[in-house]
């Protein structure tokens, strides 16, 4: 009877996860509001959760799970975190108030009965404002000034409401969300939930530490595999490892000019740098490559600043949403700057810009379209002057603050040297050119002085820009990698001693060129290269690549799948540097819970990926191996590899999924809604939850099986990155 009731709860897991996913498709068909109605918000879903959460307590009473104490807390946290869902959705409240000018409201929508509901107190719009990116008019944020009066206790008060502040009180939360198009009205979203909130933080903490305890209790099977196959040292392995259309060019300056002017200094991103690293970011920002046609990243910036005529008309930015093509009325692919605007100059995205940047957008060309309108504030930002901030002024208290020529008018070095050096470059007046050129270099030196980079800071940053010397490396270490693997494949027992060596050695050199590169980007920035995702992520490749080095006498496949996950990473680096952090940002985006949340389910993604090529090599094993091979030992060996993986897997993709959920509480008004990247994210760490669970469901303990499904989960993070982006489309949806 327990046995039944066991393989029921699984039974009943495996059909809601299926059912998450249909509810997914459901909703790219059939819209939001239908799979709301249909799934998630219906009785017979809340229910179906309610009977996992009840065979699940069985299940531990019934497995005396109170023994294990980690294993114990760690199932009692996922009880805990549903309790309080359940909580969140009978008692919790979420609604909409529209307030206007002056104008005291007492209700708001309640968006699941779609009914009025009364406040205890009211609240007032006494202003709302659009903040922009200077020189810009890029939305920075939204603000709300509100007063709010509450009668019973005789409190009133006014409070600024915006994208990255609430309004808190008596039990409600307040959210900035949409506003009127006459700028006299402004929308919020409305949130009352205290105990399911604190019932979910509660299971999500105890998740945590439940999961550490696993780790380290040396009675589970973790430390078990990891004295077994790795010795003490594996867990440091692992942790080491987590981690266009054909046409005349367009008229630019001479490559010579450019590449002198590119020497000159730029307050940019913080700091002093050379022109020739805003130039470099500009271009991927505008094109998404590392270069444009055969013109240096110099051309390309002051191209687009002195010849905007030309440029405008230059088919450079890709169009892949086939609603964004009817709406701008075109069929070609490629589209140039000036197809986005009107015959009267005016943004053609205008009209949409409180869906663009509103924090209800779900629908994928938007997000197409933000990224778009993003890279023409970029352009904007360059022809206004504000992105060049090249002149350093000094003032009568001794700071020295680096300004635009729009912000230098006063100066009339600043004022007067574009526009001079424009009229010499027309002239193609060589000389003219040059004593300009030097006209610069003397300002910056005589006003900034000491405070600018050295000569070799400067040779070495643009050493660094040139060589690009990570877009290089994730090819050959996935070249390598893919060899490695090969040769493994057809020769599972290396004998020759030779070839390994040979790829060992190739393992060596990138790590060097790595360790370089690295210490390039330290110089540079004056900080241990950590400090966003895109540096991390490098950072996770270099430490892969010591993991393999390191255990290299253990495994040569270990050492193979160390370059294989080191090119990943580099990978998804170099598609993450794309768009450098120097246009526009949403401001609810900016958040660091955001960024450790991204970077922590990229960890996990790239631990599924390293136990996918270690399931595909045993399958090779399997199919391909002599007759000689004892195959059935090979392929447990493997099995108990990936099993070892998959624990820090598992752990960091529910505490990534959970520390999405707080930080969109944060920013939201809400930690769950359902969004297709949300329930993929979840499908993928059930499926990888089944695979600790062999004594209960023994087709786990079958090495081909376990392998199999290690593959499903792999194509399920497929499903949540990639098919949620380029297919499902909702709030997490960044194709492109």
């Amino acid at each position: 009877m327990d046995k039944k009731i066991g393989l029921s709860a699984f039974g009943f897991l495996a059909l809601a996860t299926l059912i998450m996913g249909y509810a997914t498709w459901y909703e790219h068909l059939y819209g939001t509001a239908r799979v709301g109605f249909y799934f998630y918000n219906s009785t017979w879903f809340t229910l179906l959760w309610i009977l996992l959460s009840t065979m699940g307590c069985y299940y531990i009473a019934a497995k005396k799970l109170h023994k294990r104490l980690s294993i114990f807390l760690l199932h009692i946290s996922f009880l805990l975190i549903l309790f309080g869902a359940l909580t969140t959705r009978l008692s919790g409240k979420t609604g909409h108030i529209h307030l206007r000018e002056d104008n005291g409201v007492e209700f708001f929508l309640d968006d699941w009965t779609h009914s009025m509901v009364r406040l205890p107190f009211s609240l007032a719009l006494k202003s709302f404002e659009i903040e922009y990116y200077p020189g810009t008019n890029s939305p920075f944020n939204y603000i709300s000034i509100v007063e709010l009066t509450d009668a019973e206790s005789g409190e009133r008060f006014e409070r600024e409401i915006s994208m990255n502040n609430i309004l808190r009180y008596s039990g409600f939360r307040f959210y900035q969300s949409s506003f009127d198009e006459d700028l006299q009205g402004s929308i919020l979203s409305v949130n009352r939930d205290a105990w399911g909130i604190a019932l979910s933080y509660a299971g999500y903490y105890l998740m945590f530490l439940s999961m550490l305890l696993v780790l380290f209790d040396k009675r589970e099977r973790f430390s078990f595999l990891l004295k077994k196959l790795a010795q003490k040292t594996m867990l440091i392995a692992i942790l080491l490892t987590i981690p266009a259309l054909m046409k005349a060019n367009p008229r630019t300056i001479d490559e010579e000019i450019a590449s002198r002017l590119g020497n000159a200094s730029v307050y940019y991103k913080g700091r002093i740098s050379p022109i020739q690293t805003l130039a470099h970011d500009f271009t991927l920002a505008l094109t998404e490559k590392t270069r444009y046609k055969d013109m240096s990243d110099e051309q390309f910036l002051f191209g687009w600043l002195f010849f905007y005529d030309d440029w405008r008309h230059e088919s450079l930015f890709e169009l892949k949403s086939d609603e964004l093509k009817n709406m701008l009325g075109l069929n070609s692919r490629f589209a140039s700057h000036s197809d986005f605007f009107d015959a009267n100059g005016r943004n053609k995205f205008e009209p949409y810009y409180r869906l663009m940047y509103g924090s209800n957008r779900t629908r994928g060309w938007l997000n197409e379209a933000v990224k778009l309108n993003d890279k023409f504030y970029l352009i904007e930002m360059l022809q206004n002057g504000s992105l060049l901030k090249i002149f350093p002024i000094q003032y009568e208290n001794g700071a020295v603050l680096w300004r635009s020529q729009s912000d230098a008018m006063e100066n009339v070095f600043a004022r007067h040297f574009l526009p001079f050096l424009y009229e010499a470059i027309i002239q193609g007046n060589s000389e003219t050119a040059d004593i300009h050129l030097e006209g610069i270099f003397a300002f910056q030196q005589e006003n900034a002085g000491n405070t600018l980079p050295s000569a070799i800071h400067m040779k070495v940053e643009r050493l660094y820009n040139r060589i690009q010397v990570f877009s290089l490396l994730f090819k050959v270490c996935l070249t390598i990698g893919c060899l490695g693997l090969l040769f493994f494949i057809f020769k599972e027992k290396i004998k020759n001693v030779r070839i390994e060596k040979t790829f060992y050695i190739a393992l060596c050199v990138v790590f060097i060129v790595t360790t370089a590169g690295l210490s390039l980007r330290w110089y540079i920035g004056g900080r241990l290269p950590a400090g966003n995702t895109y540096e991390t992520m490098i950072l996770l490749a270099w430490l892969s690549l010591l993991t393999g080095i390191f255990m290299r006498r253990y495994s040569f496949l270990i050492m193979v799948f160390s370059l294989l996950l080191a090119g990943f990473t580099l990978l998804v680096a170099h598609i993450g540097s794309m768009n450098p952090h120097i246009t526009p940002l949403v401001p609810v985006l900016v958040s660091p819970l955001l960024n450790i949340h991204v970077l922590t389910i990229m960890i996990a993604y790239g631990l599924c990926g390293f136990m996918t090529f270690n399931s595909l090599a045993a399958y090779s094993v399997w199919i391909f191996g002599s007759k000689n091979t004892d195959k059935s030992a090979y392929i447990t060996r493997m099995k108990e590899i990936s099993e070892l993986f998959m624990y820090p897997a598992t752990f960091l993709m529910g505490a990534g999924i959970f520390i999405g959920a707080i930080w969109a509480n944060q920013s939201w008004g809400r930690y769950w809604g359902w969004d297709p990247k949300e329930v993929w994210a979840l499908i993928a760490f059930i499926l990888m939850g089944f695979t600790f669970h062999g004594k209960s469901l023994a087709w786990f303990r079958k090495p081909l099986f376990y392998h199999f499904f290690v593959l499903i989960i792999f194509l399920s993070i497929l499903m949540t990155y990639f098919g949620v982006n380029y297919i499902l489309g909702g709030r997490h949806s960044y194709a492109g």
